[in-house]
């Protein structure tokens, strides 16, 4: 079993594009240098959690059991830069593994269009998000990468058992660290199939694709529910309501099913054409995505009108009918839980839409085989817009994944400044000098304060990279924030308040009245507190 197992890690290393494999990697190691070396986090998660974290009940009541197995195995250590470095490798070998599944069959070479659309996703905002989280970083990476080899074995499996099982399992394993990924899972697949279908496959293999894709994506979904289960029962452990995964059932799915795809729907336009992630520098200017668009629709639509010409009517509408729904694959998993709010490292199957399209576009273009001058004219012209376009994509995500790690830096640098003013005051008073100290409350964010400074490009990155900008949903994640800062920016033994106290003075009129920090008054004990009021950007999110 050993031998084998050996044979089959060999064959796949020898099979690895590893000239891909090593730009995709080295590229990314240049675009997220500065949060490698100097070490960044987010303002939430990241910042909470940073050189230790053994993944537990909380994670398991969220769905995803396998980080479990992954966090022991890590000995729940966080290593930087090990982890930022381990989720970048996972990330270029999956984005290696789609080169090489979609690498076009008349050109032995890799094409220009090909490197770029590797590069869209690997400088993707998603991917920086993913390394903000220093604790579940390869997690990330793992998810990615194993739904990346299931597509890998649906298409290229040459039976059904081996096409199907291992997709099953690896797409299990994929969704038991992070359910989202599910959407890569199923766009890649969903692209293939439209591959297949401009390229004039056999019929047979056509069908034969559909039911092993579906088989594939039914079967993984089943295993991981049941391992969940099984998981939940044998420890003892209820589903969370955290993004209304406690609530997720067939008959609510069916129920929900049209407000599901139109949100999906929603969410697809509102990235790439409104707010909802800040992933490219040029969606500031509307129509250049809108030209974007309407190069690539352009080109698919040519080659929808190829279809049409073959007068099979068959995969006419399958062509049709995938090409309607791909966006919709982006945020499939939104069609089992509609309710559930939109956060970035969710993104990742809309991060990978325009990348899937050009290695779509790349694999099917008609090359040598245009029968006449105008369609080769055509096809140079159409091949030069989309390069361009691809270009302009990796331009502009490079540039905002820049501007994020920026955010980092200075939001880290302007709230570390602003508890080392804290502290010295804390000492200049005599804090430390009392036998028993008291419970401090910090009210109010860093990022509100008279003395947070930093460059107006702090503003322009999205919220996650905002360090310093906290969540005030509750007073847990008040704690965690101010906790992290006095545990890791400026070290010092810091006692915080307990959550109920914080809730019971935090709309007293008392806080209300005092002056910001550092004036006279701003800190003050109420109610065997010391309270330090940071700013007045501080009342709970209702």
């Amino acid at each position: 079993m050993s031998v084998k197992i050996k044979a089959d890690i060999r064959h796949w290393l020898r099979e690895l594009d590893k000239k891909y494999f090593f730009v995709m990697l080295g590229f990314a190691v240049i675009v997220y240098f500065p949060l490698i070396s100097l070490k960044l986090t987010n303002t939430v998660d990241g910042l909470w959690t940073t050189a230790e974290y053994m993944a537990g009940a909380w994670e398991l009541s969220n769905g995803r059991w396998f980080w479990l197995v992954t966090s022991f195995l890590r000995f729940s250590l966080q290593l930087e830069p090990i982890n930022a470095v381990v989720c970048l490798v996972l990330v270029s070998l999956g984005v290696t593994k789609l080169h090489m599944t979609f690498k076009t069959v008349h050109e032995g070479r890799t094409s220009c269009l090909d490197w770029l659309a590797g590069l869209c996703y690997v400088s993707n905002v998603v991917v920086g998000c993913y390394l903000s989280f220093h604790f579940i970083a390869p997690e990330y990476g793992f998810s990615f990468f194993f739904a990346m080899l299931a597509t890998e074995h649906v298409i290229r499996g040459k039976s059904a058992v081996s096409s199907i099982v291992p997709a099953a399992v690896l797409l299990a394993l994929s969704l038991g660290l992070y359910q989202t990924n599910l959407a890569c899972f199923c766009l890649v697949l969903l692209a293939y199939f439209l591959l297949l279908l401009f390229q004039n496959g056999e019929k047979q293999k056509i069908r034969e694709y559909i039911c092993k894709s579906l088989a594939s994506a039914a079967s993984g979904a089943v295993l991981y529910l049941l391992i969940l289960k099984i998981t939940l029962w044998a420890t003892g452990t209820a589903m969370a309501d955290y993004q209304g995964g406690a609530d997720i059932s067939v008959s609510g799915i069916l129920k929900n099913l049209p407000s599901s795809v139109e949100k999906c729907y929603e969410l697809f336009y509102r990235y790439f054409f409104g707010t909802l992630v800040k992933h490219n520098m040029l969606q500031e200017t509307a129509v250049v995505f809108a030209l974007i668009f309407c190069v690539v629709g352009a080109a698919l639509a040519c080659r929808l009108v190829r279809l049409i010409r073959r007068k099979d009517w068959e995969n006419t509408f399958y062509g049709t009918a995938a090409l309607l729904v791909l966006p919709m694959m982006c945020t499939v998993f939104m069609v089992a839980t509609s309710q559930a709010l939109f956060y970035i490292p969710m993104s990742g199957g809309l991060a990978l839409f325009l990348p899937v399209c050009f290695w779509l576009l790349d694999s099917s273009r008609e090359g040598k085989t245009a029968c006449d001058a105008f369609r080769k004219c055509w096809n140079k012209a159409e091949k030069a817009l989309i390069l361009l376009t691809a270009a302009a994509v990796v331009y502009g995500s490079v540039f905002m994944s820049a501007v994020d790690q920026q955010a980092m830096y200075e939001g880290r640098k302007a709230t570390k400044q602003i508890a080392d003013l804290v502290a010295g005051e804390l000492v200049a008073e005599g804090y430390y000098d009392l036998p028993e100290k008291l419970p401090v409350m910090l009210v109010g964010r860093p990022s509100a304060s008279p003395l947070f400074r930093t460059h107006i490009i702090y503003w322009d990155a999205n919220d996650y990279a905002q360090v310093g900008l906290f969540e005030k949903e509750n007073a847990a994640t008040m704690r965690y924030s101010w906790n992290a800062v006095f545990r890791d920016l400026t070290p010092m033994q810091l006692e915080l308040c307990s959550d109920e106290v914080y809730d019971e003075l935090i709309r007293t009129e008392e806080i209300k009245r005092m002056p910001t920090f550092p004036e006279k008054g701003s800190m003050q004990e109420m109610d065997g507190v010391y309270v330090i009021k940071i700013s007045e950007d501080y009342l709970i999110d209702e």
